[in-house]
């Protein structure tokens, strides 16, 4: 597969394509499969015979979006939204866990176990944070600097192997620090190995989904940027 020719688009991003409805729908929709992503990741699910977090329902989707935004739109435009998803994560992280040290009311009988859930999605948070900041800068960065590479082709190549340093990285660095010392290290690396066989598959499927998403986002907002000129520097927000 290759993307369709992009001669006719606007390399140079304007006012107008920052300010795309279009970026704001996918940020939106990218900051909540994060935040599913955490509020889930604690629950381990037992799928013909194996041991899988439920957030692998939902996470691949961030990778796959990112794709999305770093292809059409470039490498700054991802960077602000990576960060838009931390901030979201934290704040229902955070709000979640005053919720629990509220006064339970007297007639209530579920605190205890409210507690367990939203406490335990703490240390999930710390480590999916410092996971997902990684893994999704490596991604984004190596996709926009793959595409400058390859001229624009082999999308198909390109979104693969980004996904597969960056979705490597990010399950190794979450596994390390969600769940060793909670379960045996061998349950660890089972978790960490599916994990990432499953992340790296889910975006081969939806490969021709991307493909048809970036390619009316381009003919949409007459946009396919080309990050000749970006510095990757993952703590600006710049556009």
């Amino acid at each position: 597969m290759q993307q369709s020719s992009s001669e006719s688009l606007n390399s140079i991003p304007t006012y107008s394509h920052y300010n795309s409805n279009n970026i704001m729908i996918i940020a939106v929709i990218y900051c909540t499969f994060l935040i599913l992503s955490n509020l889930t990741a604690s629950k381990i699910a037992n799928i013909f015979g194996i041991n899988i977090t439920a957030a692998l329902i939902y996470f691949p989707l961030t990778y796959i979006f990112d794709d999305i935004l770093t292809e059409v739109y470039g490498f700054k435009v991802s960077r602000r939204v990576i960060w838009m998803g931390l901030v979201a994560n934290a704040m229902v992280t955070f709000g979640a866990l005053l919720a629990i040290h509220l006064p339970a009311a007297v007639f209530w009988p579920d605190q205890q176990a409210y507690q367990i859930v939203f406490t335990a999605s703490l240390r999930v948070f710390i480590a999916s944070s410092i996971a997902y900041l990684f893994g999704e800068f490596i991604n984004s960065i190596l996709l926009a600097k793959l595409k400058v590479l390859t001229s624009g082709k082999y999308f198909w190549l390109r979104v693969i192997s980004s996904t597969s340093v960056g979705a490597g990285i990010d399950t190794a660095i979450f596994s390390a620090i969600a769940f060793i010392g909670t379960m045996p290290n061998k349950a660890v690396f089972q978790l960490f190995l599916v994990m990432y066989i499953f992340k790296v598959t889910y975006e081969i499927v939806a490969l021709p989904i991307t493909y048809k998403i970036t390619n009316y986002l381009k003919r949409k907002d007459k946009i396919d940027f080309y990050d000749n000129k970006t510095r990757f520097n993952p703590f600006s927000l710049q556009l």
